[in-house]
């Protein structure tokens, strides 16, 4: 007899005493109630007496009742600890004593699979709802053997075979054993369509998430839970392409079983491809409609697509979002013609009222002050709410580099006129201490120490030391910026720095400190001014020849006091790595406000990232910089340009492009003019593969300018995202090699070249 056969008997015959019981002492004494004087457990082992009682509603002292006895029978037995609960009903004491004497089940004390090889003890535990120490219930283990085939099946283990043994210890308690035998992993051999005639068998099964075994690449793993997938996606690549009625009939599994390999057949019945005859547009009011017509990814006399339509409907909507009626619905509708197999689509679009921000929600901001997100979105509470500003507001957030994830989305709000914006941020560490070392094509080793912190105290505030010491580099930085102060976004900061460099023909040093301002206007662009006090020496000149004079009186200390203007217009997605956007720079510095130094350098540049295929970005700059001294000054040493290294013309080694003078020395230049283009291509682990072409020179004192005597250099490499900052290992090889140079060289270091 089954435990619920038992279950239900126990009842009829504890109905049966109660009856008996209830009708005698009715005959007895018909005038007095029957009272409950004791309320016991008998047979429990394990489960505690007051779980038990705490399921009862009849107490002590209660009257008799039997209908509520028979319930609180059930509420003992639902516990599940029970394989049997019945009722025992005594006189006592002028009363009635009840026993609920109840058999406990078993509980699991030990847990095995054996036979298992391909999937280990621990997946196949978080496989099913089994634990040590549990209830034991026959129900359970089949429900769990059902799991464990399931698990099998879905990694392509179609002849698995598991059977659950139940063995006893002396107490009563059991161990569940599950015995498997794997067998072999069914592999897909060919994947079969009927029935298709618009596409082709090669489409279909890209769209698959299903793939033939292709030899060591594809193992061809067929599992269930991905075959009903596989109906919806073959279903969308139809509707994709016209084919609104097609539907998948049926697909077939055959295995065989000699050489454990499967043929999956897929029955499809396509109907007629449908083409757009007309598109009609209704409710447009506050957008021409040649606007909306613009944006719409579908044409009359396409292919209908319904992913084209979704994408349709999604720019229409974000069109009326930015002029802030974000609640735009535009509600599509196709009226198709079989004889002609042509349909009509219809979109009509229910314009709605401005759209204005109720409330703005910020979460995940554990160290960061609420005020420093708050500043960064362009939109407050009551503001008129656009698309253009809530992604605005998810590109500052995410440019500030606190975070490793920024979340911008929208809600509907109180009423159709009101909506919640939600930024959700996962921060990321923003400080750093670190005591290491490295190497970089320019400078040789150097060894670092770095302490920074970019969102010091949770306020926005950026204070770093730099320490920086190699065989040719020594330089130390104390920097600190509030790029909001006042609470205007007014970014000011001020350094102070000493630098020494040995470079091929003299040494430089360099004490100094600056100040910097910097206010944004219009959207992505920022002006930004500055000044900066050093005292510069060079010293230990080395040339070929003879000194000359024009570097003769280079050697020494010089002060410049020199005042720097610009402007900058940047729209890059991401600083550190930028797969779009642009930026734009040109700037100013005037040195001769006091100190000895007297020159003025002018420079602009324009850069631009171009996503295109399969993520693929193409990038560029272009750049130009001249330069002079004034007042009989000549431009001094240390503020000439070269090229060549990591950052410029990479296929030269670090400052060895510039005009030399009668000795071959290498003296800088007054002007360049420089170009670099790359096709980057992203890899998984934050790792990315690049050539590139680098064009440009430097003209000045020896060399007059000349467009037609640009050096050349192309190449490749490697970038890696590290937790340190992207680093950079790149090969350029010389494309105009003159006679004594090298044929090209490496380039390491870390930063985005441009």
């Amino acid at each position: 007899m089954t435990i619920v056969g038992r279950v239900r008997l126990s009842i009829f015959f504890a109905f049966l005493a109660l009856s008996a019981a209830v009708t005698t002492a009715l005959a007895q004494q018909p005038q007095v109630p029957i009272i409950v004087k004791e309320l016991t457990v008998e047979g429990n082992r394990r489960v505690q007496e007051a779980i038990i009682l705490g399921r009862i509603e009849t107490k002590i002292g209660s009257i008799f009742n039997s209908g509520q006895l028979s319930e609180d029978l059930r509420n003992v037995f639902s516990l599940g600890f029970f394989d049997d609960v019945q009722l025992k009903i005594e006189d006592f004491e002028g009363g009635v004593k009840i026993v609920f004497v109840v058999v406990e089940r078993p509980f699991i004390r030990d847990l095995e699979f054996t036979g298992n090889k391909k999937l280990s003890t621990s997946d196949l535990q978080e496989k099913i709802d089994l634990k040590l120490g549990s209830v034991y219930n026959p129900v359970e283990v089949q429900k769990a053997r059902q799991k464990l085939v399931d698990a099998y099946e879905e990694d392509g283990y179609f002849e698995v075979q598991i059977t659950p043994d139940v063995e006893k210890f002396a107490d009563g308690d059991v161990k569940v054993v599950f015995s498997i035998n794997e067998g072999r992993r069914i592999s897909i051999e060919r994947i079969v369509f009927k029935g298709n005639k618009g596409l082709t068998d090669r489409q279909l099964k890209g769209a698959l998430a299903t793939h033939e075994r292709e030899y060591f690449i594809l193992r061809g793993t067929l599992q269930r839970q991905k075959l009903d997938e596989d109906v919806e996606r073959l279903l969308q690549i139809y509707n994709d392409h016209g084919f609104i009625q097609a539907r998948v009939d049926s697909y077939d599994v055959s295995v065989d079983r000699e050489k454990a390999r499967v043929t999956l057949t897929f029955n499809v019945v396509e109907g007629p491809q449908y083409r757009i005859e007309d598109i009609k547009i209704s409710g447009a009011t506050l957008l021409p409609e040649s606007e909306i017509r613009r944006v719409l990814t579908l044409k009359a006399g396409d292919v209908f697509s319904r992913a084209k339509l979704r994408e349709s409907v999604r720019v229409i909507g974000d069109l009326y979002s930015n002029i802030g009626r974000a609640s735009a619905d535009i509600n599509p509708k196709t009226e198709p013609t079989p004889a002609t197999a042509k349909l009509v689509l219809y979109l009509d679009v229910v314009e709605g009222p401005e759209v204005y921000v109720e409330r703005i929600n910020i979460s995940g901001n554990l160290r960061s002050q609420d005020k420093i997100l708050r500043r960064e979105i362009p939109m407050v509470e009551g503001d008129l709410f656009t698309l253009q500003k809530l992604n605005a507001a998810r590109q500052r957030l995410v440019n500030l580099g606190y975070f490793d994830k920024v979340d911008a989305s929208s809600a509907p709000g109180s009423d159709k006129s009101k909506v919640i914006v939600n930024i959700d941020v996962t921060e990321r560490p923003t400080g750093i201490f670190s005591v290491g070392g490295g190497f970089s094509s320019a400078d040789g080793l150097i060894g670092t120490v770095d302490l920074s912190q970019n969102n010091f105290l949770g306020r926005g505030w950026q204070a770093s030391l730099r320490i920086r010491a190699g065989a040719t580099s020594q330089q130390g930085t104390i920097s600190f910026t509030e790029p909001w102060l006042f609470d205007r976004p007014l970014s000011a900061g001020t350094d102070i720095y000493s630098l020494k460099r040995i470079y091929s023909n003299y040494n430089y040093d360099a004490v100094g400190g600056g100040l910097r301002l910097s206010h944004p206007f219009w959207d992505y662009w920022r002006w930004q001014t500055g000044y900066r006090l050093t005292r510069d020496t060079i010293s230990h000149l080395r040339v070929p020849g003879e000194l000359s004079d024009a570097l003769r009186d280079q050697e020494g200390s010089h002060i410049t006091s020199a005042v720097t203007l610009g402007v900058v217009r940047d729209s890059r997605d991401n600083f550190a790595a930028p797969t779009r956007g642009g930026q734009f720079a040109i700037s100013n510095d005037f040195a001769g406000v006091g100190g000895d130094s007297k020159f003025n350098k002018t420079s602009t540049s324009l850069t631009r990232f171009v996503p295109i295929w399969f993520d693929h970005i193409l990038s560029g700059r272009i750049e130009g910089a001249y330069a002079f001294g004034w007042a009989d000054e000549p431009l001094p040493l240390f503020e000439r340009y070269y090229l060549g290294g990591p950052n410029t013309l990479r296929g030269f080694r670090f400052r060895t492009v510039s005009p030399v003078d009668e000795t071959g020395t290498r003296v800088g230049g007054t002007s360049e003019i420089l170009g670099n283009g790359a096709y980057i291509i992203p890899l998984p682990f934050g790792i990315r593969i690049a050539a590139f072409y680098d064009v440009g020179n430097v003209y000045g004192f020896t060399t007059k300018f000349d467009i037609t005597s640009l050096r050349h250099s192309a190449g490749g490499g490697i970038r890696w995202m590290s937790p340190f900052g992207p680093l950079r290992l790149d090969y350029g090889v010389k494309l105009d090699r003159k006679p004594g140079e090298d044929f090209g060289a490496f380039q390491f270091s870390v930063g985005s070249p441009f």
